[in-house]
């Protein structure tokens, strides 16, 4: 009994041992992409994309309601500050500035008007003055003689008293007349300064309707090219319509459209790489804008040379220069791999037949590497091409 069951227990092993293992998963090797780990330098980059836009740009709008009576230049052509865009018509402007001129030339007239009326007045009372002051010394005289001559007997006491009230009567006389000669003279200087102000305001008011009318027609400004003029002949334009937008040549800067999840990285004055459009350009960040707009955030960069042939609104793409990690192990980002996480990568054998499923643990990235803090070595293949289709297989082979 005890023979037969050793029997038993070394067949059923023989049988076992010649059982052969589960076959690894099979993948096509021509569908995996594969990268060496290696050791050194690791620049952190992140993706922008934007457009090129004008440094500066000048923008013409309507001063006053208008209708576009002439389109003088055209988009894409060359323009001086004093270059005439286009030029409106306002009949109703037209109108109140002849009005003004008008008022203005009546409130002249009135002035010269007033000055001969007031000046005739002060000189009439200027000769009333004198010729009342000329009474005054010849009652003075009639008075003296009749002061002297009526003690004498050849003049009565009332042809005396009536001689010395001649002389006060006309004496208030003069003090009347010199207060109101006092009265003219300060009242022509008040209402000539008032006549003077009113002409003044009109004048301003017919000054202001000129620019108006110098206005409509539409001067560039600056020395630069014409980038769009939204408008047509013929029509209407409101105050404050946008009429022409202008840009300086050969001033160019980017501005960018970045992930909100990469803002957290940047910081004024990075360095920002380009790769299109034509030679390679770089700049640096000069302005990040505080808001989030559909999922990305606005960045301005200033260009240190600007490509030859680069033209307004053409689109651009690179990337920022966050930091350089000195001498880290680091490899292509592998599907999946994100900053500071373990996931499962594939690395293949050195006969390049099989690839086993290891954890790693990744650092910190950039644009299209990935930091590896444990898990690998340097030299070590990985697949980095998306491996969702092999469910985790802890093995696969290459075929």
């Amino acid at each position: 009994m005890v023979a037969a069951g050793v029997v038993a227990v070394f067949a059923l092993t023989v049988v076992l041992w010649r059982k052969p293992a589960a076959a690894a998963q099979a993948v096509e090797r021509r569908g995996v992409w594969t990268e060496r780990v290696t050791r050194g330098d690791l620049v952190r980059q992140v993706p922008v994309q934007g457009a090129l836009v004008p440094e500066h740009v000048q923008w013409l709008s309507a001063q006053t309601a208008a209708r576009v009576a002439k389109i003088l230049v055209r988009p894409g052509e060359t323009v001086e500050p004093d270059t005439v865009v286009l030029v409106l018509e306002n009949t109703d402007l037209e109108l109140a500035a002849i009005t003004a001129d008008q008022q203005a030339a009546t409130a002249t007239s009135r002035l010269v008007e007033l000055d001969v009326r007031l000046g005739a007045d002060e000189t009439q009372q200027i000769a009333t003055v004198a010729a009342t002051k000329a009474d005054l010394r010849d009652a003075d005289r009639h008075a003296e003689n009749a002061n002297r001559l009526a003690p004498q007997g050849l003049l009565s006491e009332n042809e005396r008293r009536d001689a010395s009230e001649r002389v006060t009567a006309i004496n208030e006389r003069l003090v009347g007349e010199s207060a109101r000669q006092s009265l003219l003279t300060g009242g022509r200087a008040r209402q000539r300064a008032a006549q003077v102000a009113e002409i003044t305001a009109i004048k301003d008011i017919a000054s202001f309707r000129k620019k108006q009318l110098e206005a409509l027609s539409i001067r560039a400004g600056v020395h630069g090219v014409v980038q769009d003029i939204p408008l047509e002949n013929g029509q209407w334009v409101a105050i404050g319509t946008l009429l022409a937008k202008i840009a300086e040549p050969g001033k160019l800067k980017a501005e960018l459209k970045v992930s909100e999840s990469y803002v957290k990285d940047l910081s004024l004055g990075l360095a920002v790489a380009f790769e299109a459009p034509g030679p390679v350009t770089r700049g640096k960040i000069t302005r990040i804008d505080p808001a989030v707009v559909a999922g990305t955030v606005k960045v301005q960069v200033h260009l240190d040379a600007v490509p030859p042939g680069a033209r307004v609104d053409e689109r651009v793409a690179g990337f920022v220069e966050i930091e350089r990690l000195p001498n880290v192990l680091h490899v292509a980002r592998p599907a999946g791999a994100a900053d500071a996480m373990a996931a499962g990568v594939y690395r293949v054998e050195p006969e390049g037949t099989y690839a086993n499923r290891v954890d790693v643990m990744f650092g910190r990235s950039s644009l299209r590497e990935i930091e590896v803090t444990s898990g690998l070595v340097e030299g070590d293949l990985v697949v980095v091409s998306d491996v969702s289709g092999w469910n985790g297989a802890a093995r696969v082979r290459l075929q």
